[in-house]
């Protein structure tokens, strides 16, 4: 069907409008999604708010070309998703290192924050490869546990228990050199 007929579906607010709006983009959005999302579940829920968001926009817009106005919708839905999601992951690997790092007020009020980072790269130094490697994939890279067992071809759960591991010993070091928390 052509575009013209589509955006008359949904200016007569038939839900035929989505039915036909799927079945001509519906793969195209759906490659968009997971392009940027990289996760069918979250990609398929992206494309289906997106269909909710083009529903709601027409009327009273008309837009001259349906696939580009639908394109942009998907891309900036899925971006949206993956700032939430990326910034849900930075919340949960700062609760695991808030019980090692102090809060900046500490740091500025008791020594030079350039110093601790100074500390902890002396700390990675020592440590073994493969823990320096499971630490900085977690903290600096910001990969999942899953992402970092398949990446080093460990288990979910080895990487865990190296990460907790990693996490106390840090925080020993740490407290050798009067970092508290």
């Amino acid at each position: 069907m052509e575009d013209k007929k589509i955006i008359e579906l949904f200016f007569s607010r038939s839900e035929q409008a989505l039915a036909e709006t799927e079945t001509k983009y519906g793969r195209l959005c759906s490659n968009i999604a997971y392009g940027i999302l990289a996760n069918t579940e979250d990609a398929e829920e992206c494309v289906s708010t997106s269909y909710m968001k083009l529903w709601n926009a027409i009327p009273p817009k008309r837009p001259e070309s349906l696939c580009g106005y639908l394109c942009t919708i998907v891309r900036n839905t899925a971006l949206t998703v993956y700032d939430k999601l990326r910034r849900r992951s930075y919340e949960e690997q700062y609760d695991e290192l808030a019980e090692i790092i102090p809060d900046d007020a500490t740091v500025e009020s008791r020594f030079d924050s350039s110093q601790l980072g100074g500390w902890i790269n002396e700390f990675l130094a020592k440590t073994s490869k493969k823990s320096r490697e499971v630490f900085v994939s977690r903290y600096y890279f910001n990969m999942s546990v899953a992402e970092i067992a398949k990446g080093l071809g460990m288990s979910e759960s080895a990487v865990k228990t190296r990460l907790a591991r990693t996490r106390a010993a840090l925080r020993e070091f740490l407290h050798e050199r009067g970092v508290e928390v």
